[in-house]
């Protein structure tokens, strides 16, 4: 489940009965002549997922040719029904701090789906990143390009010690107030910030339905998700 597949639910508003499921992977049972999907053709019987769609906790589900990809080969049905959500909002993250080739970025709960997906895709433009995680989860942070330190106590040193200059942009996807507090101190523009958890940190008009800005008095600019 996706944790915005329980706040859906949980938050209370709307009406009953509601769908749920933001993504899927599956098989596809039919499509129209001439019908391409976002990643090119496709066909009766190919695996794909899909994402963001409503009502994916079905059996079957209608959903349109510009949200379903091709499955990679490598991946289950289940993982590839997870990947684009955390994938998604690791892209806006970078995006919306500005993450570009050479900046070293603090990456909060980087051992954590999202997180993977940020170490991932800023390796792939260039940056390194620095990310926090228990000692237990070190080994999967350098194992997808990422300097780990342990959070707690002491965390604003030790992320000091691993990056004596700074970091340019720092990305929270734990919401802890250490989090946040340290992406203050830390990062050199405060406008390059950004949590997806600590809403409430985040002035009202910063905010947007998966990204939040965070807390005052620092600048910011409207995520584009």
């Amino acid at each position: 489940m996706n944790p915005a597949d329980a706040k859906h639910v949980a938050s209370g508003s709307g009406e009953f009965p509601r769908a749920v499921g933001y993504e899927v992977a599956g098989v596809v049972a039919a499509v129209g002549p001439d019908t391409e999907i976002a990643s090119g053709p496709v066909a009766v019987g190919d695996e794909v997922l899909a994402f963001r769609i409503s009502g994916g906790w079905a059996t079957d589900v209608t959903v349109a040719a510009a949200d379903v990809f091709a499955k990679p080969d490598s991946l289950s049905f289940g993982e590839a029904a997870n990947l684009l959500p955390a994938g998604t909002t690791a892209a806006e993250m970078l995006h919306v701090t500005g993450t570009t080739e050479g900046d070293t970025i603090l990456v909060h709960g980087a051992s954590g789906a999202v997180g993977v997906s940020v170490l991932q895709q800023a390796a792939r433009i260039g940056s390194r990143a620095i990310g926090t995680a228990r000692p237990a989860s070190h080994d999967v942070v350098r194992r997808f390009g990422g300097v780990p330190v342990a959070y707690g106590e002491g965390l604003e040193q030790r992320v000091r010690d691993a990056v004596p200059d700074g970091v340019a942009a720092a990305l929270d996807c734990v919401g802890t107030d250490e989090a946040v507090d340290t992406s203050l101190v830390l990062a050199a523009d405060r406008g390059r910030i950004v949590t997806t958890v600590a809403a409430e940190r985040a002035p009202a008009s910063s905010r947007s339905p998966s990204l939040a800005r965070s807390s005052s008095p620092m600048p910011w600019r409207q995520p584009s998700c």
